[in-house]
């Protein structure tokens, strides 16, 4: 029988119990019998306990480093949804000292109950009131568990009940601060939208006045715009085609147009400088790579473009 497994194998080797021990390969992960835990024996994480025929987990609320935390999560989601596992600081697999380290699990049930009772009373918001309370009942029930599995007497704290005249009150107090926070935020976006708009704007006229563009801020927010430089035509996103194929390309999306019918490549190449199309609308909208350029574009530019004498 092998003893040596990946990390990921060891929790559910251990809650099946298929063997009586194991370990990862770097060894800061194994179980012994019913207990499994990480890097060493002074930091169990859980033990699986059997009373009258019914099994339960005792997983332990300590932590230490984010190794241990990984190690907590897996052993913690290998456990099936149907056992009971209770929560406390003192795991014990052999029952030695058992009747101290109850009392330190109990003592640490009373003790959490109280502190999210307490939260619950102080908490200045629904959810978090509701929360807490939630948390505090739910405490309170595994510890009654606790006690009817080990056989022990416990009288959990009192829990107080929630008040619902001071929850509808805080819930419309949390309702209202919602409602000035998203307009709060419809503001700030409004505003950053105006931002942006100038932004575009400011590329557009700088583009179109034959200043720098090429990695200007706004220029991905804005359609594919064209100029004509030279020999060349320029887009917006810093392409370069000969003007000679732009006017080749002029006449092919014209018939494209004409036909009414879309124009794939679908294995046909129609190059432009050391480009290919790889569609063209029939509305006349030419994509090429990450190029989108509208007909209303190539419409604009037409007249200079033809106007070359080539």
């Amino acid at each position: 029988m092998r003893h040596v497994h990946p990390s990921s194998e060891i929790p559910h080797l251990w809650i099946h119990q298929s063997q009586d021990s194991a370990k990862n390969s770097s060894g800061n992960l194994y179980f012994h019998g019913t207990t499994i835990y990480s890097y060493g024996s002074h930091f169990p994480i859980a033990d699986i306990v059997t009373r009258k025929g019914e099994r339960a987990v005792m997983f332990t609320t300590r932590t230490y480093s984010v190794t241990t935390s990984k190690h907590l999560s897996h052993v913690h989601g290998a456990i099936p949804a149907g056992i009971q596992v209770f929560n406390v600081p003192e795991i014990f697999a052999h029952n030695y000292a058992a009747k101290d380290k109850h009392k330190a699990n109990l003592e640490s049930y009373r003790r959490r109950i109280n502190e999210f009772a307490l939260k619950s009373v102080r908490a200045r918001t629904a959810f978090n009131k509701e929360w807490n309370h939630k948390e505090a009942l739910a405490l309170a029930a595994e510890a009654n568990l606790y006690a009817k599995f080990f056989g022990l007497r416990f009288k959990p704290p009192t829990v107080p009940a929630l008040d619902g005249n001071l929850v509808r009150k805080l819930k419309a107090e949390d309702d209202k601060r919602r409602a000035a926070a998203n307009k709060a935020e419809k503001e700030r976006e409004r505003l950053r939208e105006e931002g942006r708009q100038r932004q575009r704007q400011e590329f557009i006229e700088r583009f179109r006045n034959g200043g720098q563009f090429y990695g200007y801020g706004g220029n991905y927010d804005v359609p594919t715009m064209l100029r004509l430089e030279g020999e060349e035509v320029v887009t917006s996103r810093g392409a370069r085609v000969p003007v000679a194929h732009a006017k080749r390309t002029l006449v092919f999306v014209r018939e494209v147009m004409q036909s009414g019918e879309e124009w794939k490549s679908n294995g046909h190449t129609f190059h432009i400088g050391p480009y290919s199309l790889d569609k063209v609308e029939a509305n006349g909208t030419v994509y090429a790579g990450c190029h989108v350029i509208p007909w209303e574009e190539i419409e604009r530019l037409a007249p200079e473009l033809e106007a070359i004498q080539s």
